[in-house]
């Protein structure tokens, strides 16, 4: 890696300024507040607290806003090579004028056809509920600025539903994952990974074991495009004003005197809960400045964007914090704007609190949880941090606390977990906001999958996200063939259990030894009258973090066909925790009049 000094790469670009270059650059910082200072101009800084250093992706403009607040500004040229190569093939892409779509056949943004654009993820959803009307509902949440003004190239904002939708009425309280994608509109991996989740749960069912018990037990709500104004002029804005938009288009409020794409509030600043807490110093977590990168708003929720959102997700909450009408129950205490401005007036939320709540952005590589605009930990701090350790062990970013590197308010999972309690993450991915689709570190190789597996637990533990993480998860779950045997029929299950999978970084998670595993035939475990099957321990003993488990389990009268098997495992803390559970197919075979059993008769056993 070659850092040069500013003014020896760029000073012929200067001098023709209808010439916006992206540069990926390198800056030393001193200390918190610098790192502050430089947040309210990008926010998504890579941080090397090592080095001193941050790494952010900037324009010529915004390089200058550095250096006047006094940063040495040094150019990774070989990085910045590659993203104006990306750039320039994008911008050829443009203007070819042709038609480009993804893998699937969904318009994709020119020059990166791994994502889809704001029509091709809509024209995604109404595909995915026309084919599968069964598990999947679109839901309209609210009107886009530009539609609430009337403007013709408005969008009405939309959710993706996935869950068995035969038996939702008969199950109320079924656990809810939120996911938001792309709120800031430059960041193009964040919608297609939501996108991409929607569709591995919706493609599976009924021939993944995983996706199907998920959507049979959970209710997913996937705002796939949170900014879909922002996000239409970010997909065609390379080599135009609007490559690097990050806010919603208010350019009433939110007018900028100075530069036309710098007008908009930043939506994960303009949230109810806490919103201008920090106050306007060096430490403060908003921008009161249109121009800004972190520009509030004129009020807290000002945006509609930001009540569409909100009232999906939250629903309507009064002055002391009780919401009622969202997706998630209110569990926890607390007023969005606490009396003398306090960090927080609210309790923590009891343990057995159900769903949990995403933000997924690009590009710092971290795994966030509450709160941002204090360093004082929130009342859920061991379940929040221990979830964010078991997430982070997929998606390999740093679990923190949001509020460890800089300060933030008014943000979406601060107000998610401020206002009802469910644990709020945020998601920071790889790359940059124009992360190429291919290569060694494009978004299909190195991105995609491990978010989609980070998901995917955090899915498993939504029926207790305070508890569940706490308990050992389960791989490698496999089962034989069903056979006579004993009687009846039978089944042998094998699996990993496994309480090691922690990101073992900025801090440490203590793991504990596994001390039993057990069975359930269509059921969950929490499911009773359920009976459970004990699995042992292949090596005869449970005392170690992992451990290989089996056994041969004999089947109830069951129907022939497919039919699910859960196992999970605890391991030895508080007594005995049990953790994430997962399932396998297994098939019971037709059984002929004439079978003659072990038992010497034509007909099972009587049970």
């Amino acid at each position: 890696m070659r850092i040069r000094p500013l003014a020896a790469v760029v000073a012929a670009f200067l001098l023709h300024p209808a010439f916006a270059a992206e540069w990926v650059v390198e800056v030393p910082y001193g200390d918190r507040a610098e790192l502050a200072r430089a947040a309210k101009y990008f926010q998504h800084l890579k941080v090397d607290r090592e080095r001193g250093v941050f790494r952010v992706q900037a324009d010529d403009r915004a390089i200058a806003r550095l250096q006047s607040e006094g940063f040495a500004v040094g150019i990774d040229l070989e990085a910045s090579s590659k993203l104006q190569a990306v750039l320039a093939r994008a911008a050829e892409a443009r203007r070819s004028d042709l038609p480009v779509l993804d893998p699937n056949g969904y318009p994709a943004i020119p020059g990166f056809s791994c994502y889809r654009t704001v029509e091709g993820t809509y024209a995604t959803m109404d595909d995915l509920a026309a084919a599968h009307p069964g598990i999947v509902e679109v839901h309209e949440i609210g009107p886009s600025w530009r539609k609430e003004q009337g403007f013709a190239n408005g969008y009405e904002m939309r959710a993706l539903r996935i869950t068995n939708l035969a038996t939702a009425a008969d199950d109320p309280d079924r656990p809810a994952m939120v996911v938001f994608g792309s709120i800031h509109a430059r960041e193009y991996a964040p919608a297609e990974i939501t996108t991409r989740f929607g569709e591995w749960l919706v493609h599976n069912y009924g021939s993944d074991p995983e996706a199907t018990w998920l959507v049979d037990h959970n209710d997913f709500r996937l705002v796939l495009q949170a900014n879909p104004d922002g996000r239409k002029i970010a997909e065609g804005g390379v080599g135009e004003p609007g490559l690097l938009w990050r806010k919603n288009v208010n350019d009433v409020e939110g007018s900028c005197s100075f530069w036309d794409d710098s007008d908009g509030v930043d939506l994960n600043r303009n949230f109810p809960f806490h919103w201008h807490i920090t106050g306007d110093g060096w430490d403060a977590g908003s921008s009161g400045d249109p121009c800004d990168e972190t520009f509030r708003g004129p009020a807290a929720g000002s945006e509609p964007e930001t009540a569409n959102l909100v009232g999906y997700v939250v629903g309507s909450c009064d002055a002391d914090g009780h919401c009622t009408g969202g997706v998630f129950a209110d569990r926890r205490t607390g007023s969005p704007s606490p009396v003398g401005g306090l960090p927080d007036d609210g309790g923590a939320a009891p343990d057995d609190t159900r769903g949990i709540f995403f933000d997924i952005h690009s590009y710092a590589e971290l795994v966030l949880w509450s709160w941002g605009d204090t360093s004082s930990p929130a009342p859920n701090r061991d379940g929040l941090r221990r979830l964010g350790r078991r997430l982070a062990a997929f998606n390999l970013y740093e679990p923190q606390q949001a509020d460890e590197l800089y300060p933030t308010d008014g943000t979406t999972d601060d107000t998610v977990y401020g206002l009802v309690g469910v644990p709020a993450y945020t998601f920071e991915t790889d790359g940059s906001f124009f992360q190429q689709c291919g290569g060694s570190q494009g978004f299909e190789t190195l991105t995609a999958q491990k978010n989609l597996d980070a998901l995917r637990y955090a899915a498993r533990a939504l029926h207790a996200p305070y508890r569940l993480p706490g308990g050992p998860d389960v791989r490698n779950l496999a089962v034989s063939e069903v056979a006579r045997g004993n009687g009846g029929l039978q089944v042998t299950v094998s699996a990993t259990i496994d309480d090691t999978r922690y990101r073992q970084s900025n801090g440490m998670e203590q793991t504990y030894a596994i001390v039993a595993a057990d069975a359930w035939i269509d059921g969950v475990p929490w499911q009773a009258p359920l009976d459970a099957s004990p699995l042992a321990a292949l090596d005869g003993t449970f005392d170690t973090a992992t451990e290989q488990v089996s056994a041969t389990i004999a089947l109830p009268a069951l129907a022939a066909g497919r039919h699910l098997l859960y196992v999970q495992g605890r391991n030895a803390r508080g007594g005995g925790m049990a953790g994430t559970p997962n399932a396998v197919f297994i098939e019971v075979p037709e059984i002929a009049d004439d079978t003659i059993f072990e038992d010497g008769f034509d007909s099972p056993p009587a049970r």
